[in-house]
């Protein structure tokens, strides 16, 4: 007997204008992720199962239909879940565009989404210079949570090779597509990493309209509890950080609590 294919579901926006910008869009957030970055605001989305069926989430994207022009599958880690496929398949059918915010560690799922065409915009977290898997893996819960339960379940090196893989998938294939960086005071995001960052998109994304995105990280809610203390960077060094990568890249963005988001 053949099982019905389930969702690790979290939970739903009916109506999101800030998950995608410019586009009102019904947001899907799913459960699980291999990752355990120390700032992750969605901690409680990391683990443990809440399985749905696939109808129950279709029906949620099917009530917002008529308010909206997009879905949007986030998390957690969306592309952990096969079930991301059908629901794609599904949003394709009613008409709704599909944008999917990952943290790039399934690029396979990324290929097979990019070729069925049932993705049109991706938005993958730059979490740390690429070329730094030893600070690309404490940024990402590495170093904290290794001898812990919830480590995670890759290494820094097999992180930073699937980051790369996913960011190379989609320009190569043209999606649009939105580089993140979360920051975080004294974890991740100083001048020199956002020149680091910034100088590695510019060298090896071909796409020279790719949109690079510096968020305010609120560390308030964070998963490791001794940063939720963390004074948040202020809009004005945000914006001195979103200078620098300017310097390398012609669309750069910050979002922030203050004032949003803004164009560089």
């Amino acid at each position: 007997m053949v099982t019905a294919m389930k969702v690790n579901y979290a939970g739903t926006i009916p109506i999101s204008t800030l998950d995608w910008t410019g586009k009102a869009a019904v947001t899907i957030f799913f459960r699980g992720c291999p990752l355990r970055c120390p700032y992750c605001q969605n901690h409680p989305y990391l683990e443990g199962p809440s399985l749905v069926e696939l109808d129950f989430v279709k029906e949620k994207i099917k009530t917002s239909k008529p308010f909206v022009s997009a879905v949007v599958f986030s998390g957690g880690e969306p592309l952990m879940q096969e079930a991301i496929i059908p629901l794609a398949e599904f949003a394709k059918s009613i008409g709704l565009l599909v944008g999917v915010h990952t943290n790039g560690c399934y690029p396979e799922r990324v290929a097979e989404l990019v070729e069925r065409k049932l993705v049109d915009k991706l938005f993958v977290d730059i979490k740390a210079p690429l070329d730094n898997p030893e600070l690309y893996g404490k940024v990402a819960g590495f170093e904290t949570y290794r001898v812990a339960d919830i480590r995670p379940s890759r290494t820094p090196e097999e992180i930073t090779a699937a980051v790369t893989k996913t960011i190379e998938i989609a320009d190569t294939r043209g999606m649009e597509l939105e580089l993140r960086t979360t920051v975080i005071r004294n974890l991740i995001g100083n001048e020199k990493e956002i020149f680091l960052i910034s100088a590695w998109i510019s060298k090896h994304v071909k796409n020279k309209g790719v949109t690079y995105v510096l968020q305010q990280g609120i560390p308030e809610h964070s998963l490791q509890k001794d940063l939720r203390k963390t004074r948040i960077l202020e809009r004005e060094e945000l914006f001195e950080l979103g200078e620098i990568a300017k310097s390398f890249l012609e669309k750069v963005r910050i979002r922030t609590k203050e004032e949003g988001e803004e164009v560089i």
